[in-house]
């Protein structure tokens, strides 16, 4: 009968923050909005939100090179 391996998270982390921290994965994807203003141009960098999953262990894994379609509620809200 096979069991499954016993993983102590003590181990993989140094304190409690860090182990409930998410996890990130690529590069991270910003837009850059520019706008001219009174004849100034205005160049603005807007932090998009990014798609999350859960990995294997039930860790959050935040892929920073997605964009989440409609924003932060989904697709066609």
């Amino acid at each position: 009968m096979a069991t499954e391996p016993f993983i102590n998270p003590e181990l993989l982390f140094d304190d409690v923050p860090e182990a409930l921290a998410p996890l990130e994965a690529g590069v991270d994807y910003t837009t850059c909005r520019q706008c001219v203003v009174s004849g100034e141009t205005i160049m603005t960098t807007i932090s998009q939100p990014h798609a999350v999953y859960t990995n294997e262990f039930g860790k959050a894994v935040i892929q920073m090179n997605t964009v989440v379609l409609g924003g932060i509620n989904g697709l066609n809200n």
